[in-house]
């Protein structure tokens, strides 16, 4: 057992995910992964399934460098890395971690969360996680980084970000960590035991927040794509038919919908 927040992780009810590391705050787990990632392919090392999880990560950050709060206590903040598995598809992984992460949250809380283009968790209009994915190629080698943030104790507004909700607000209860916690990496270390890359596009729009018809601007670089949602491609890109036809979108944000 290890000590993590309000109670303890029983490592050993994993099966896939063989490393657990848990501190009390470092700045980022995603920073601490890829210097790891950066460590294993120097040193020409087999990077095992691992979990980097911190109590509070004051330097923790979302997409596009955006600062994302992760105070001591409010929340279950982790990476999880791990080498790719031949032929698994890059951008269908981070899509998948965040409908597992979804079903997991559903089913411990009772939180009706939905999932918003690429890989963010919303309940209603408000972000209540995210999932921020990182890989390196060496060779015929990739390592995947997957940051999972969650808010799940105490008001939004004490988050000081936008738009935000908890658990607890949601609920109106308060949820123990540990034992919330214990309960994700189970619930990924199953999905990972026996992945189904080939059906989670399907699952993923089943619980999306967008709907066919809805019509979504997406903010990229310098610019901007409007048009209505057609779904996801087989990669996980998204599908909009603008004025021109159909697009295909394989980053970028929902800026509104």
């Amino acid at each position: 057992m290890i000590t993590f927040s309000d109670g303890s992780i029983d490592p050993d009810r994993l099966r896939v995910l063989e490393n657990c590391v848990f501190f009390r705050a470092i700045p980022s787990s995603n920073a601490l992964a890829r210097d790891l990632i950066n460590m294993y392919f120097e040193e020409e090392q087999k990077l095992r399934p691992t979990v980097i999880a911190a109590e509070a990560q004051p330097g923790a950050q979302g997409r596009n460098g955006r600062s994302w709060a992760a105070p001591a206590g409010q929340g279950l903040y982790f990476t999880i890395l791990r080498r790719a598995a031949e032929g698994e598809p890059l951008s269908v992984v981070p899509i998948a971690f965040a409908r597992w992460i979804r079903d997991v949250l559903l089913r411990e809380t009772g939180v009706a969360v939905a999932l918003k283009w690429p890989n963010d968790l919303y309940v209603g209009r408000r972000k209540i996680a995210g999932v921020l994915a990182e890989s390196r190629t060496q060779g015929d080698e990739t390592n995947i980084a997957i940051g999972v943030g969650i808010n799940v104790l105490g008001p939004a507004g004490g988050l000081a970000v936008p738009n935000a909700t908890t658990i607890e607000e949601e609920t109106g209860r308060r949820v123990a960590l540990a034992p919330l916690f214990q309960a994700l990496l189970e619930g990924v270390d199953v999905e990972l035991a026996r992945p189904r890359w080939d059906e989670e596009i399907r699952a993923w729009e089943r619980v999306s927040l967008h709907r066919p018809g809805d019509v979504l601007t997406i903010r990229r670089a310098d610019e901007e794509v409007r048009g209505e949602y057609l779904g996801l491609d087989p990669a996980g890109f998204l599908r909009l038919k603008t004025s021109t036809g159909e697009t295909i979108v394989a980053a970028g944000e929902v800026a509104q919908w």
